[in-house]
């Protein structure tokens, strides 16, 4: 009875209602119920919530929803749940993705005989039904939306979530973690690759060159890239031209590349993406963080935020589902928007550079300056202090986002 008692108590507490309320304005009347200091609340949000046991364990689990988008289309994901779940523990999860004309039932067995040998990591396979992962939103939502209901049931810790896929879901983990970096604590895409943009002609040229799109953001966020030489479907020369992007960057990145592979899976690197996985866990406060974006909707990765950007959409981009027809138009930048910081702390400074951006808003935590002493903020060479206070509304909004994400305090600094 005790333990029933207390679950109840702690979802009755004025963190978890001002979470889980969804209406502005009643949050902030629950916000004045909270009479705990910043550092106390932040050691509730610390605390794993409350899970209740499962009653399926060592099976496969069968979930449908509806997607959070304008079309609200079904969908369905399949999820492996450990044999000795236990709620009182915190599990890792990969988020594994199928390739066109695939389903999460059918892709699961890629990763399935691993996992139940592992015994420690929950595998979720959603299915893409109209517009594939591609790159609407409506793509998007059936990743997150999978993400959301899982883990709101079950313990997983939000440190240890990967991504991988093959083929369109190749494309599509890679792409996913280039716009939502600071999910996961690693990609893994086989056979696909990042966004492509044509560069524009060069005179007496006929090919056109190619940049990958996006790659910036993975700045704290560890790659593991599998690919064919003789893949036709990706094609060698773009690999080529995104992997000497991704080495410029200095970033945490293993790539692997089968001299006479195609366009397939690749199961015997099963056990090294395994070891890889096994190595790695998100870094909420990383010294470095980076946004790239052509997109409002994809502004922030982990500290850095594009708060207000220069000018307004110039080109409106259509986004087709498989067949072709348009599941939703989008206003988007000409010019990637790009901020890329770095945290210095013996200086007690954040440098950021910038382009195309107006106002950037900077996440602060303990642990990644002294916030008792001010706090230097500098923006292509323009130097700005600030005396940085705690914010209770900061972290409680912080951990709304992400509750592994967790923030005091926040500052806006012009882009000169």
């Amino acid at each position: 009875m005790l333990p029933a008692l207390l679950l109840l108590a702690l979802q009755d507490s004025p963190v978890e209602r001002w979470l889980a309320e969804p209406d502005k304005a009643a949050r902030a009347k629950i916000l004045a119920e909270i009479k705990a200091t910043p550092s106390e609340v932040e050691s509730e949000l610390r605390r794993a919530p409350r899970r209740p046991d499962a009653a399926e364990k060592g099976q496969i689990v069968r979930k449908k929803l509806k997607a959070e988008h304008p079309l609200a289309v079904e969908f369905e994901y399949v999820l492996w749940v450990p044999k000795d779940y236990d709620p009182a523990k915190r599990w890792r999860l990969l988020v594994s993705l199928h390739g066109q004309g695939g389903t999460g039932d059918g892709f699961i067995r890629n990763w399935l005989a691993d996992v139940q040998r592992a015994g420690d990591t929950f595998l979720l396979c959603p299915t893409a039904g109209r517009g594939g992962w591609g790159r609407s939103l409506l793509g998007h939502a059936y990743i997150l939306g999978s993400m959301r209901h899982l883990m709101s049931a079950y313990s997983i810790d939000p440190d240890l979530v990967f991504i991988d896929g093959a083929s369109m879901g190749g494309n599509g983990s890679f792409e996913f973690a280039c716009m939502y970096p600071d999910l996961f604590a690693g990609a893994a895409p086989r056979s696909g690759g990042p966004m492509f943009r044509y560069l524009p002609p060069v005179a007496g040229v006929k090919e056109r060159a190619v940049a990958a799109e996006g790659v910036e953001n993975l700045a704290a966020t560890p790659l593991y890239w599998v690919v064919g030489a003789k893949d036709p479907e990706v094609p060698n020369a773009w690999v080529k031209t995104a992997r000497a992007q991704i080495d410029a960057l200095k970033m945490d990145f293993t790539f692997r590349e089968f001299p006479d592979g195609g366009h397939e899976w690749f199961p015997q690197e099963n056990a090294a993406v395994w070891e890889w996985m096994g190595t790695k866990r998100r870094d909420p406060y990383p010294k470095r963080a980076a946004v790239a974006t052509h997109d409002r909707t994809f502004a922030r990765a982990f500290w850095l935020e594009i708060a207000e950007f220069r000018g307004k959409e110039l080109i409106k981009r259509g986004f087709p589902d498989l067949q072709g027809k348009t599941i939703e138009d989008r206003l988007v930048f000409q010019e990637e928007i790009k901020a890329r910081g770095e945290i210095f702390p013996e200086a007690n400074e954040i440098r950021i550079s910038a382009s195309g951006a107006k106002e950037l808003r900077i996440y602060l935590h303990e642990k990644m300056l002294d916030l008792k002493k001010p706090v230097t903020v500098v923006v292509n060479d323009s130097r700005s202090k600030f005396d940085v206070k705690p914010s209770l509304e900061t972290l409680l909004e912080s951990a709304r986002r992400d509750r592994g994400l967790l923030y005091t305090a926040s500052v806006k600094v012009r882009v000169p």
